[in-house]
């Protein structure tokens, strides 16, 4: 396997010949941040596959687990918080109550209702994927020492943070504001491999 380094650093030599106002350190993080989403996603996307679920049950099992327990939503606030029509969420339970992951029962407070809970093979199968995760997450940070670990996530927090500053100034599309107000142009969508 080539040196994710080389081919990184070739890659953004070859953005500074093009565009020689490039910045390389910033070239450096968001192109190492891009890449190892996209890696880590297909290592995710594997583990689910391995387990046999689908990276959209994981999300339904995700929110049910969140609000705690009796583990139950409405299908029309687990549709919201996905960003999913009320179609597809039904289609999406309808899977999942053939598998035996959710329930889907009349509200017992409003008959007109259905409410979605969580299984107890559901929530078994929600802790086999967290165990699987968080061995890989062990194994992907085990060069880095508790402070080095803190770091990273801090600094990775406050990029969420101004990201999500960002889009909720309702920023248009390829500006943002930099730490002194200014707009600044970047380019959008990032040319990432």
């Amino acid at each position: 396997m080539a040196d994710p380094r080389s081919s990184l650093d070739e890659q953004i030599a070859i953005y500074q010949r093009e565009h020689r106002d490039l910045d390389p350190q910033v070239e450096r993080v968001v192109n190492a941040l891009s890449r190892l989403d996209r890696r880590m996603s297909v290592a995710y996307g594997r583990q689910l596959a391995a387990l046999g679920l689908s990276s959209a049950e994981w999300e339904v099992l995700k929110e049910l687990v969140m609000v705690g327990s009796p583990y139950q939503l409405w299908p029309g606030t687990i549709a919201r918080h996905l960003g999913l029509t009320p179609a597809a969420m039904t289609h999406r339970i309808d899977r999942m109550v053939a598998a035996g992951l959710v329930t889907r029962e009349r509200d017992t407070e409003n008959r007109v209702r259905v409410i979605v809970g969580l299984t107890d093979e559901g929530r078994e199968k929600w802790l086999e994927v967290m165990r699987e995760a968080s061995a890989f997450e062990e194994e992907l940070l085990q060069d880095f020492t508790v402070k080095e670990r803190t770091q990273l996530g801090d600094m990775l927090i406050r990029l969420l943070d101004r990201v999500s500053v960002q889009l909720d100034r309702g920023v248009p599309s390829g500006q943002l504001r930099s730490k002194h107000g200014q707009l600044a142009e970047v380019d959008t969508p990032h040319p990432h491999p």
